[in-house]
């Protein structure tokens, strides 16, 4: 009896040593289960849409490589074989052009150049060859010393294009410097024209007008000049224009009263603090909250993506040391408030309003060396942006030229006002409905206060 009862004994306890073995398989196969299911989850069930976005996502720059197009899921090789079709396009054309030039037919050549640059504008062989057919053909030696310039950003090594800046390099510094000495000597003439001088007067009104005219309408304000100037004389608002146009307007005088009142005369330096005040009287009367205050949120202007708002203090107090640097104040005034206003705008200190500030500091600038405030016609935004892009991409040499070429247009504009130029010169202001240029008119009645426009229809 004793026997049966312990076999049976061994008989409870080997079932449960089964049932526990069974057991652990079967967990054993739940966590290999588990496993599997999330793997087939992870791999190739849809994700969700708000995953971060690829270190190429806010690229902005034209000149892939290829092998990014290649290896970019959201570039197909399709598209990528388009580039390399258009590369191939172009410089299939830059030989015709070169044909075309032995052949003396350089318009013809040049067509093709702009048509090969059209497709190919980051390409250093291209630069290279179309930098050539201008300085030899063209003569224009600055425009193929910027080529050779953006050849080499790409390349640092092309051997062409090295060779070719050696040689224009110098060339065009001293043209440059020409263009500022012929500045100066505009300037110089222009000072000795005395302040009670009626001309002088109505000239200094209507360029008033002339600046806030186009600065705010190369942010794309639709006020005609003479609403802009209704609006500065009156005070009175213009009907079918929207608030924000007419505070827009407001705002730009309001800055430029502050400036004429307390920086022009000002031997110190022009501080932060300066700055920002000009930015609070720009948005004034558009966006008072935001007015003089550095921006909190990221901003993206087109091709260019502005600092983080985190780094704006310390970028702006950089550029406050650089700006009063004894390096900076040793510039010619022209260069030093070209690239005052290229670095600012660059930075995009603030959430609107960049523009405009920008062009009050360069202008405060040029005003403290005696030169009137240059004025950027609305009509040349484009080739304003095109010089802004071109600075972006290493080489701010053409955005200084661009507005030494507005400082002496305002310049001539001043001495052919006060009789002090005799050839007549065009204000930038054009009714494009009516293709009519307003001038001053220099034979105006000395004691009227008025502006005496006539119109050069053309």
């Amino acid at each position: 009896m004793l026997k049966s009862l312990l076999e049976e004994i061994k008989s409870s306890i080997g079932k449960r040593k089964m049932d526990h073995f069974l057991h652990f398989i079967v967990f054993f196969m739940g966590i290999i289960f588990s496993f599997c299911v999330i793997f087939f989850a992870k791999n190739y069930v849809d994700k969700p849409n708000f995953i971060l976005p690829s270190e190429n996502f806010l690229q902005v720059r034209e000149d892939f490589q290829v092998k990014q197009f290649f290896d970019s899921p959201r570039v197909s090789r399709e598209n990528a074989a388009d580039l390399i079709g258009q590369k191939n396009e172009a410089l299939s054309l830059v030989k015709i052009a070169e044909d075309f030039k032995k052949d003396g037919k350089e318009d013809k050549a040049l067509k093709l150049f702009e048509h090969a640059i059209a497709l190919a504008p980051k390409h250093p062989e291209i630069l290279t060859k179309y930098g050539e057919f201008l300085e030899h053909s063209k003569r224009d030696v600055v425009k193929a010393d910027q080529l050779y310039f953006q050849a080499l950003i790409v390349n640092p090594k092309h051997d062409a294009a090295l060779a070719n800046r050696q040689r224009t390099a110098n060339i065009v510094d001293s043209i440059d410097q020409e263009t500022l000495q012929e500045l100066d000597s505009k300037r110089d003439a222009l000072s000795q024209i005395h302040e009670s001088s009626a001309a002088l007067r109505r000239a200094k009104k209507e360029a008033y007008f002339q600046h806030i005219y186009h600065s705010v309408g190369i942010e794309g304000n639709t006020m005609s000049l003479s609403q802009t100037r209704t609006i500065l004389e009156t005070r009175m608002a213009v009907a079918g224009k929207s608030i924000d146009e007419h505070n827009e307007i407001l705002g730009l005088d309001s800055a430029l009263k502050y400036i004429n009142a307390s920086l022009v005369n000002k031997n110190d330096f022009i501080s932060l603090k300066d700055i920002l005040e000009i930015h609070k009287r720009v948005l004034g009367h558009v966006d008072p909250i935001e007015g003089g205050v550095l921006r909190t949120t990221q901003v993206y202007v087109g091709g260019h993506i502005p600092p983080g708002p985190g780094d704006l203090q310390i970028l702006m107090s950089r550029f406050e040391q650089w700006l009063n640097s004894p390096q900076s104040v040793a510039l010619h005034p022209v260069k030093l408030a070209a690239l005052a206003h290229y670095k600012l705008v660059h930075i995009h200190p603030f959430a609107d309003g960049n523009g405009r500030t920008s062009r009050l500091l360069m202008n405060t600038i040029l005003m403290r060396a005696g030169y009137p405030p240059a004025i950027i016609a609305k009509q040349q935004r484009l080739q304003y942006y095109d010089a802004l892009q071109t600075a972006n991409e290493g080489d701010v040499r053409p955005f200084v030229r661009f507005i030494a070429e507005c400082t002496g247009r305002t310049l001539d504009l001043y001495l052919w006002a006060t009789g002090s130029l005799t050839p007549q010169i065009p204000l930038m202001a054009e009714h494009e409905d009516a293709g009519i240029t307003t001038l001053i008119s220099p034979s105006a009645e000395e004691g009227s206060g008025e502006n005496t426009i006539k119109g050069d229809g053309r």
